[in-house]
């Protein structure tokens, strides 16, 4: 699957890969192997929480060569935020997911069905030009993993 991307070197639009073809496309060198490693936990724990999808956002999914970090946007619709809570009680506690992003290169974002603010504002390049995301299933991804 070829992948088309913009002048500003961002995906055109969104797109579904499996895993092995996300791992293909953006894992090309070890620091990005490792960042896709590092965010591997963040997918099983949401996904056992009953989260169906992931985007991946940001310089990742982009023709930029090292990226500083992996964006994963959840999809929480629907999602039972006390069992989040109890799984990853990390997620409610700014200085734990700041300690997230430094250590482990992963910055971790959600919206809801009810409350896409923050996905619409990630859809947009800092010119306000759109862009793509790399959209991941969870099933998929869990049931290999």
């Amino acid at each position: 699957m070829s992948l088309n991307f913009n002048t500003k070197g961002y995906l055109y639009e969104t797109i579904t890969l499996t895993y092995e073809e996300f791992v293909h496309h953006f894992g090309t060198d070890p620091r990005r192997m490792e960042q896709i490693n590092n965010a591997v936990p963040f997918f099983r724990i949401f996904h056992s929480c009953g989260c169906k999808t992931v985007y991946v956002d940001g310089s990742f999914v982009s023709k930029k060569k090292r990226p500083e970090d992996i964006d994963l946007c959840f999809d929480l619709t629907g999602v039972d935020a006390e069992n989040i809570e109890r799984q990853f009680p990390q997620f409610y506690d700014i200085q734990a997911i700041g300690r997230i992003r430094r250590d482990l290169q992963c910055h971790i974002f959600y919206f809801t069905e009810n409350d896409n603010r923050l996905f619409n504002l990630l859809s947009e390049d800092r010119d306000g030009n759109l862009k793509g995301f790399v959209r991941l299933n969870l099933n998929d991804i869990y049931d290999q993993k």
